[in-house]
């Protein structure tokens, strides 16, 4: 036997023989000094020789930061892979087979941002080995991240391809994102493209986050830091505004929704293109821009409604929500109490938002070419929406009303704790029988209405705004016609409507009607409230008080022609403005037992006396009470500031 048999002899011995696990500490410290972390091999390290050799190794671990909730970071039951000997002498890494059992990863942040994962950096990156087939069994992520109030458990597992660049991933996880309940299933590409910052890398997944489902099929490039992204998504949910904590976009409650579209991101760009779908009752469309690359994040945005339910945008106006699946029970008991405090409310008591709107920068225009209302005559909608840190513009909201348009600009600064806003609204040639069109009597009438509001206040919410509001609210009607019967009706001439349900009806030339409030801390006291027709002029008095949300008017008819027989007195309407109770004088009364008495006592003659109207009514000075209405008035002071100069 030569020399060197005897040399190939042993050295095939030593490598039978030798016990691997006496490089265990190399191999540990090595690690620990390229990763910055303790590395342990805490099971057996073997080597099985070939032109492939197997090396296996048990029990790893690499530790965690030192401010990390637990200990290790990574952990590996079991790690075999095959290396080549051919590559390797040529100066390449490949691994033929990789397997990977029962791995356990922590990824976690800290409250103040560090994350774990940033290990000590190489001054020259390591070359990734090429890996044949890859077997990942049994896989667990754990990533934590207290700030954004984020604990997600995700289990692993590989087809066990032949090619690890074709072997997809499947994963499974569940837990909490942003303090809401997540669930989510999904398909991956190859193991390998997930390192690989410059190839799309396919992905197909249904997430659940709280009552918020997302179905996405695409592609992402640079999966690690999302650096691009073509997604075709189709999303539901219970309420627009739950999107907030999961993606930071600032939206109304709305009522149950579903939207489709393609969304694509580029650097700090997140676009949904050619949208569709429906919120509540109404359809929606268009396509948004979301830049995070900002001072602040900021939505851009085209959307039209094709048919629109006003009540979906109820939430707008801060209308109660009620609870919702997700809610715990003391925030259902909250909700249930708050409804039923405002049950007896006509105003949203819903405060503002005031993080949200500061949240995020807004450049938002939408459309509802149709309105569907069964209520109110509203045909569509025009609205360009813009937030600036906190500053609120709506500017216009343009909706077509009966045969006119009520054009309105809203401004709510939340730039304060205590939220001020300033309201304009014109009202422009409403034809009368299209306001009304369900109240019969006034289908054969004519007129045009406009007028203007103008209103300052400040509050948590639509109804403390108002409640605190100053300013001016009016409506005038030139010309035209009304029914005599709504007018006997609303003088409570009761003889009058007697007479014309035998007659027929017909209309009555209208001089002009005006209706002129001055608002002072939520106050309007009426100004003017004259309906003056060419046989009556009707006259109002009283306010309405906006914090009490109570009413207590007077109108009082005045005929201008000597009548006989009638029971016309002024009506009362009093109450709350949700509810409201119209009554007679005590006039009315009196004329009766007047009518009585007097025919009990005299003669049955003098019993028509009270009946018999004298015709003092005098026509209204049309063009000065109009003129007052359309002029601007100078800013009052409020009663609080008038107190203040009296005392001094």
């Amino acid at each position: 036997m030569s020399v060197l048999s005897v040399l190939l002899i042993l050295v095939v011995a030593f490598a039978i023989w030798f016990d691997w696990n006496m490089i265990k500490p190399y191999v540990e410290r090595q690690v620990t000094e390229k990763t910055g972390r303790e590395f342990v091999i805490g099971g057996d390290l073997d080597v099985k020789l070939s032109l492939n050799p197997l090396v296996s190794a048990e029990g790893l671990s690499l530790a965690n930061a030192d401010w990390g909730t637990q200990q290790p970071m990574l952990g590996v039951d079991r790690l075999q892979f095959r290396i080549s000997l051919l590559d390797l002498l040529a100066g390449h890494v490949v691994l033929p087979e990789v397997s990977v059992s029962q791995p356990k990863i922590l990824l976690e942040k800290s409250a103040d941002g560090k994350r774990n994962w940033d290990l000590k950096k190489e001054e020259k990156e390591a070359e990734l080995p090429k890996i044949g087939k890859l077997t990942l069994d049994r896989g667990i992520v754990f990533f934590r991240d207290p700030k954004t109030k984020t604990d997600i458990t995700a289990k692993i597992s590989t087809d066990g391809a032949a090619d690890a660049r074709e072997a997809s991933i499947n994963v499974s996880a569940e837990g909490k994102y942003a303090g809401l309940s997540f669930a989510a299933q999904g398909q991956g590409g190859g193991v390998l493209t997930l390192t690989d910052e410059t190839l799309p890398y396919p992905i197909k997944a249904k997430v659940e986050i709280g009552t918020t489902r997302a179905a996405l099929d695409g592609t992402i490039t640079g999966l690690a830091k999302l650096a691009e992204m073509d997604l075709q998504l189709d999303m539901s949910g219970e309420d627009l505004s739950a999107l907030y904590p999961i993606v930071g976009i600032v939206i109304f409650p709305s009522p149950p929704y579903q939207i489709s579209g393609r969304v694509l991101h580029q650097k700090s760009e997140w676009s949904m293109e050619g949208f569709s779908g429906h919120v509540g009752e109404s359809d929606l469309g268009g396509s948004i821009l979301f830049d995070t690359g900002g001072k602040r994040p900021m939505l851009r945005g085209d959307v039209v409604s094709k048919v629109l339910d006003l009540n979906d945008l109820k939430g707008f106006i801060g209308a109660r929500r009620a609870p919702q699946p997700q809610d715990t029970p003391a925030e259902k008991q909250e909700k249930k109490a708050s409804i039923e405090a405002q049950r007896d409310r006509l105003l949203p008591d819903q405060k503002f938002s005031v993080e949200r709107l500061r949240a995020m920068d807004a450049d938002v225009k939408f459309t509802g070419a149709s309105i569907r209302n069964k209520d109110l005559p509203v045909e569509h909608l025009v609205s360009h929406l813009k937030i600036d840190d906190g500053l609120m513009t709506l500017d216009p909201a343009n909706f077509a009303v009966a045969g006119g348009n009520i054009v309105s600009n809203l401004t709510i600064n939340a730039r304060k704790d205590v939220p001020a806003a300033e309201a304009r609204i014109d009202v422009k040639r409403l034809q009368l029988p299209k306001l009304f069109p369900k109240v019969e009597l006034t289908h054969g009438a004519a007129g045009v209405i406009g007028g203007s509001t103008r209103l300052k206040g400040h509050g948590e919410s639509v109804g403390a705004l108002l409640a605190s509001a100053d300013g001016k609210f009016g409506l005038v009607m030139s010309g035209g016609e009304i029914s005599e019967m709504l007018l006997a009706a609303l003088d409570l001439d009761a003889a009058k409507l007697i007479k014309l349900l035998f007659t027929g009806d017909k209309n009555v030339p209208v001089r002009c009607a005006v209706i002129d409030y001055d608002v002072k801390e939520g106050i309007m006291d009426s100004k003017a409230f004259v309906i003056d027709t060419e046989k009556t002029i009707v006259l109002g008095e009283g306010h309405i008080n906006l914090a009490e949300e109570t009413i207590k008017m007077k109108l009082s008819p005045q005929p201008k022609e000597w009548g006989f027989p009638s029971l016309r007195t002024p009506v009362h309407i009093a109450g709350t403005l949700k509810k409201p109770t119209v009554y007679p004088d005590k006039m009315l009364a009196i004329r009766i037992g007047a009518a009585v008495a007097l025919g009990v006592l005299a003669t049955p003659a003098a019993a028509l006396i009270p009946l018999i109207e004298l015709g003092t009514g005098e026509d209204a000075n049309c063009r000065a009470l109009i003129a007052s209405v359309k002029q601007p008035q100078p800013a009052q002071p409020s009663r609080t500031q008038t107190k203040k100069k009296s005392n001094n």
